[in-house]
């Protein structure tokens, strides 16, 4: 039964990060590996995607408009961590909040080209490429949990929707504090956040949130839809 509440808290606590409405983005102007600003055109070409995706984007170094600066909780601020060696150049984005938790993750992006233009271009477009379009930090909720009465369990049947099944096995890339499930292209298709129950992660599907979890016969996407319980088997290799 804890167990149970203890999910349901960390599902609305982690989620609602994700629904905050950001207005601005703001883009170092030089990122911590590099030596000089905007280095490989690699500042100039993450704040031309932000902006793309509906987003007022500053570098870290501008003078900030009198709304932001009084407020920095309306931006989220980019990062990148870099994980190269000499074969073949690694990067990820972290996207933060105010209070410097991470609010998002991309898969990897990485090139074998030996030349740093090249590889450095390329890792950062197919990062960013892989957001494009998963940035949905639309207010469509705010549901803050004050009390849980642990003496209140809902125990709903689900519903097996063969007809939503995954059809293609999609592939987990890790990050931080979870998972994207990626297919081919690669897009990012769900996104999981670790709990402390095991093969248990609170699951994001575009708009729709929910649980992913393991069964004896399978992995499964769970979510509620017109008040029933939803239950999408999914072809995942961790």
């Amino acid at each position: 039964m804890k167990k149970i509440v203890l999910l349901l808290v960390l599902f609305t606590s982690t989620f609602s990060l994700a629904q905050e409405n950001y207005k601005y983005a703001i883009v170092p102007k030089k990122f911590s590996f590099f030596s000089e600003e905007n280095e490989y055109n690699t500042s100039s070409m993450t704040k031309a995607f932000f902006e793309k995706e509906g987003f007022v984007v500053y570098y870290d170094t501008d003078e900030f408009p009198s709304e932001l600066a009084n407020n920095r909780c309306m931006a989220f601020y980019v990062n990148v961590l870099k994980k190269s060696n000499m074969f073949i150049t690694k990067i990820n984005f972290e996207l933060k909040d105010c209070a410097n938790k991470i609010i998002y993750t991309s898969i990897q992006g990485s090139s074998k080209e030996k030349e740093y233009q090249k590889s450095y271009n390329e890792s950062f477009r197919i990062a960013l490429g892989a957001m494009k379009g998963q940035l949905n930090f639309a207010n469509t909720s705010k549901t803050i949990v004050s009390e849980v009465n642990e003496k209140t369990v809902v125990t709903p049947v689900a519903i097996d929707s063969n007809n939503n099944e995954t059809k293609q096995k999609l592939t987990a890339v890790p990050m931080q504090n979870g998972y994207k499930l990626v297919d081919s292209v690669p897009a990012v298709i769900y996104e999981l956040l670790a709990t402390s129950i095991e093969n248990v992660y609170t699951a994001k599907k575009g708009t729709i949130t929910g649980t992913f979890l393991k069964k004896n016969t399978g992995w499964y996407f769970e979510y509620y839809q017109n008040d029933q319980l939803v239950s999408e088997k999914v072809e995942v290799k961790f």
